[in-house]
């Protein structure tokens, strides 16, 4: 190698090392301090509720509350929250080595040492914060997209790797605007952590519990059948259930639950029992009744709804909590540390306000169909665009539950109400 390649090389490798070599310290759950630096291949045991996997690759970025691993394939994002432990791998392919050619056309390798591990004592100090938003009514109706995202935004300002506890009290709603939600959840799952906290949670209260990372149950309550319906309140076709069915197993799936769960919440004629290893507490699932504890025997004339203590027992769940305080031991918090009341807050306003559209619109739209009191035929004309307009604006504050109150925009391929409320406001000013 000539002079000139190798002082290039030399720079190429100072550079590279004084960019990407960064010391790390992370502090784990259990106090453990890991000493390392970036551009170092690591070994992780990454715990997700119930779930443990093992991470492997390189220590590209250290943000304080998250780290990124480089492997192959991707990049992954990884909280230290979830860290359960973490060591530099230690075999031929993951040791950082450099070689560094000398003018005499000798070669002299150097290795980085091993990284050190000590103990640090847990102080209690809790590095993340709680936000819990209150979801109680309809799925779509009631509950919506909105306020989920606005509580999600609100974690956003603190940093990543915050807990937002979606408190559930649904009978159900609508299919598609459950779906809508779990886009959102999923996207939100890639910055922080979402615990669903069951009160009730029935068809489309079930489904928007399964989109969240854990779900914890209140000790009274049930959840399960997620039914689909057609626009006339009968089931729905056989393609339509199948096609349903495979959404959910798909939701399931991504929560490390058993997508075997689905089909019995749906159609009746499906079963679904366990075992559990008695040494290991590993739970087997199958489709049939063979297992020891039978959840759904398939001749029922009703579809899968559990309780708290059977889905704690089939691993549906990660635990019950009646209280914060208890639910704050489930969640390894030394305390509930709820940062504040803007969750709570948005579901309390949000209620207000949906309770004043069930008033107001109908009424609304009577004024709007000419049912109002006028002198004269140009005083109707203005009170009904007026109500026209106020029927627009409610449209819009509404949202996506404002079909709900006759003002959809498009729904289901249905004419759209909205365009009709204009082209009559137009007619009407024609007539003044």
């Amino acid at each position: 190698m000539n002079y000139k390649k190798y002082l290039l090389i030399t720079v190429l490798t100072l550079f590279t090392s004084l960019v990407l070599a960064e010391p790390v310290e992370l502090t784990l759950q259990d106090g453990t301090i890991w000493q390392g630096e970036t551009g170092e291949p690591i070994s992780l045991i990454v715990k997700k509720g119930r779930k443990k996997t093992t991470v492997e690759g390189t220590l590209s970025r250290n943000s304080g509350q998250f780290i990124v691993v480089t492997s192959k394939s991707r990049d992954q994002v990884i909280f230290i929250s979830d860290i359960d432990s973490i060591s530099t791998k230690t075999n031929s392919s993951a040791q950082i080595s450099e070689e560094v050619e000398l003018n005499d056309g000798k070669s002299e390798r150097k290795s980085t040492p091993k990284t050190t591990i000590k103990p640090k004592p847990k102080v209690g100090k809790l590095t993340k914060g709680v936000f819990l938003l209150p979801l109680d009514g309809g799925v779509g109706e009631i509950i919506r997209s909105t306020e989920i995202r606005q509580i999600a935004e609100h974690a956003d300002e603190y940093g990543p790797g915050q807990i937002i506890v979606l408190d559930i009290n649904s009978p159900g709603g609508s299919v598609l605007t459950g779906v809508q939600m779990r886009d959102l959840l999923f996207d939100i799952r890639k910055r922080h952590r979402v615990v669903a906290w069951v009160d009730a949670a029935i068809s489309g209260g079930a489904f928007l519990s399964f989109c969240c990372d854990e779900i914890y149950f209140r000790r009274s309550s049930n959840l399960g059948s997620i039914t689909m319906w057609s626009g006339n309140f009968q089931g729905a076709a056989e393609p339509e259930m199948n096609a349903w069915i495979t959404q959910l197993e798909g939701v399931l799936a991504k929560t490390s639950r058993s997508p075997l769960f689905a089909a019995p919440m749906v159609i009746v004629d499906a079963q679904l029992s366990y075992d559990i290893d008695e040494e290991t507490g590993e739970i087997t699932y199958f489709n049939t009744t063979e297992g020891e504890h039978v959840l759904s025997d398939g001749t029922s004339v009703q579809v899968l709804s559990v309780t708290a203590a059977q889905a704690e027992q089939s691993g549906l769940s990660d635990g019950i909590a009646d209280t914060k305080e208890e639910l704050a031991v489930l969640l390894d918090l030394d305390e509930w540390n709820e940062i504040d009341d803007y969750g709570p807050k948005l579901a309390k306003d949000w209620k207000l306000l949906s309770e004043r559209a069930a008033e107001e619109i109908p009424e609304l739209f009577a004024e709007f169909g000419g049912n109002v009191e006028a002198r004269t035929n140009g005083e109707r004309i203005m009170k009904q665009i007026k109500a026209g307009k106020s029927l627009l604006s409610w449209a819009k504050r509404l949202g996506e539950t404002a079909m709900y109150h006759g003002l959809g925009d498009d729904f289901l391929g249905q004419p759209s109400r909205i365009d009709a409320i204009k082209r009559q406001i137009k007619e009407l000013e024609q007539q003044r």
